[in-house]
């Protein structure tokens, strides 16, 4: 019984009174050691139970399963809160995500997307923005910034400009840089012209050694950002498709193998190659929706990215195919 008494003193000094396994030790006139195997005795005799009572749109388990399967470093599922849409609330978690792993010096890159082009909206009304205290951070476009055509509407000259990329530079008291080129252009000898000018190649330089990016994942239908922006037209992404393509990221077109197309198209790209991109530390993929699914699925084989931020039903769908 004194042996029995001993471990519900340690139960409840440090499951119901809080206390730290180092407090206890010394309280008693134990050592820290004897305090952890009385914890675990007192597992085995079921003298504790636990419960976890997660909110009903969490998903631990889903995320798990995609970051083993995927070999991610972190996968966030947007459970779709009462509150708010799927849209919102996976740009929210774009946010936190970027505000959860900023340190000092950091370069963050982020594409065009819609919801990337909401992250600021959620950045602004964080406390930890009161809190921050990185400094050096830099913040570049992955994608270029161009004039559209006068027909394009204002959503999406919105969503690919470089607005963002200043709102949350502004947010984090970083430097922000811009790349203002088209990111597709009519050929190949244009792009080697353009990239050669000294401005728009030290940006493109940085861009490459960033720490963190955050990427759109875009399919190659007719209601694809690509179109609807007036950057590329219906005819070249239905040739795409014929040759396999499954996915655009960067405005680069991959098989669902993960492995860029070989086609003219790509010589015309002005946005950083893949092969780059996959030497930057950290690779955030931003989609959801079941539309993007396979695409979405592309990326994750070509491990074009390592953190992936989607809804439950794209997960599901990841998990089962």
């Amino acid at each position: 019984m004194r042996e029995e008494r001993f471990i519900i003193k340690v139960v409840e000094m440090h499951f119901i009174q809080g206390r730290s396994q180092v407090e206890i030790a010394k309280k008693l006139g134990v050592s820290r050691t004897t305090i952890s195997r009385t914890v675990a005795q007192a597992r085995q005799r079921g003298y504790i139970e636990f419960k976890v009572n997660y909110p009903a749109d969490a998903c631990p388990r889903q995320e798990s399963l995609l970051e083993e399967k995927y070999n991610l470093r972190e996968a966030i599922i947007a459970g779709g809160k009462l509150d708010t849409n799927i849209h919102s609330e996976v740009a929210s978690y774009v946010s936190d995500y970027i505000l959860r792993i900023i340190k000092s010096n950091m370069t963050i890159a982020i594409s065009n997307g819609r919801s990337l082009n909401e992250v600021d909206e959620f950045m602004k009304d964080d406390v930890r923005l009161k809190f921050l205290k990185a400094k050096g951070v830099e913040v570049l476009p992955l994608i270029p910034s161009y004039n559209m055509p006068a027909n394009v509407d204002e959503y999406h000259r919105i969503a690919y400009s470089n607005r963002n990329v200043s709102n949350i530079a502004q947010l984090l008291n970083a430097h922000s840089y811009h790349l203002l080129l088209p990111p597709l252009v009519s050929s190949k000898e244009m792009k080697e012209e353009l990239l050669k000018e000294e401005s728009i190649r030290k940006v493109l330089m940085r861009i490459e050694q960033a720490d963190m990016v955050a990427v759109g994942i875009g399919t190659l239908d007719d209601s694809s950002a690509g179109i609807n922006s007036g950057i590329v037209s219906t005819k070249e992404y239905h040739h795409l498709r014929k040759k396999g393509g499954k996915a655009e990221i960067m405005m680069h077109i991959i098989d669902e193998h993960g492995e860029v197309i070989n086609d003219a198209y790509e010589d015309r790209v002005t946005c950083m190659p893949l092969d780059k991109f996959k030497k930057i530390p950290i690779r955030v993929g931003v989609a959801y929706g079941m539309e993007k699914a396979e695409a979405i699925r592309a990326v994750l084989q070509g491990h074009l990215i390592n953190v992936l931020i989607t809804d439950e039903e794209v997960a599901k769908y990841l998990q089962d195919n």
